[in-house]
C-alpha cells in the first residue's frame, strides 16, 4: 500500500514537472492604458470633442429648460383668462413639449456615448498591432496593463513607446457626435 502511494506521488510529481516544462517562461511588458488615453494624441484630441460636446448639451439643456419655464410661466398667467377645459388642453400640450424636449436630450446622449464607444474602439483597433509589435521587439509574450500591477521591474514599462506610435499612426480621430441642434425646435 506504501509503495502505490510512492509510485502515485511519483507519477504525479512527473507529469507536474513535464507540464511545467511545456508552459513557456513568461516575458511580460506593462502598458499603462490609462496614460496612452491622457497623453496620446488621439487621446487628447478625443477627450477635447467629448468637453466642447458636453458644454453645447449642458447650454442646449439649459435653454430648453428656460424656454419650459418661460412657457409654464405664460400658461399660469392664461389659468384665469381662458375656459378650463382650454386651460387643461394647454397643460396636457405643454406637458407633452416637456417629455418630448427630455426624450430629444436623452437621446442626443445616448447618442454620443455610443459614439464615444465607437472612438475608443477605433483607438484600441490601432493599438493592438502597436502593442503587439512592441512585444516582439522586445521578445515578450505577456502584456499587462499597470493598473494591474502594483511593482514592477524597471525597464518592463513600454507606455512611452506605446504612446509614440501610436501618435505616429492615429494623431487624431474625428468622433461621430450628433449635433445638439437648437433649444427652440419643435
Amino acid at each position: 500500500m506504501l509503495r502505490n502511494l510512492f509510485l502515485t506521488i511519483g507519477l504525479l510529481f512527473l507529469v507536474g514537472s513535464a507540464h511545467a516544462q511545456s508552459v513557456p517562461n513568461s516575458k511580460i511588458i506593462v502598458v499603462d492604458f490609462d496614460r496612452v488615453s491622457r497623453e496620446s494624441l488621439v487621446g487628447k484630441d478625443i477627450a477635447a470633442q467629448t468637453q466642447s460636446f458636453r458644454v453645447d448639451l449642458e447650454g442646449r439643456a439649459r435653454a430648453v429648460q428656460q424656454e419650459l419655464s418661460t412657457e409654464e410661466e405664460e400658461l399660469a398667467k392664461q389659468r384665469s383668462i381662458i375656459s378650463q377645459d382650454a386651460f387643461n388642453e394647454r397643460v396636457r400640450a405643454f406637458q407633452q413639449k416637456a417629455q418630448q424636449r427630455q426624450a430629444e436630450l436623452q437621446q442626443i446622449d445616448r447618442q454620443s456615448g455610443q459614439a464615444m464607444q465607437q472612438a475608443n474602439l477605433e483607438v484600441q483597433r490601432s493599438l493592438r498591432p502597436i502593442v503587439r509589435e512592441i512585444m516582439e521587439a522586445k521578445g515578450a509574450n505577456m502584456v499587462l496593463d499597470k493598473a494591474l500591477v502594483s511593482h514592477h521591474a524597471s525597464g518592463l514599462d513600454v507606455t512611452t513607446e506605446v504612446i509614440e506610435k501610436l501618435d505616429e499612426t492615429m494623431p487624431s480621430f474625428d468622433v461621430s457626435l450628433p449635433k445638439t441642434g437648437s433649444a427652440t425646435s419643435n
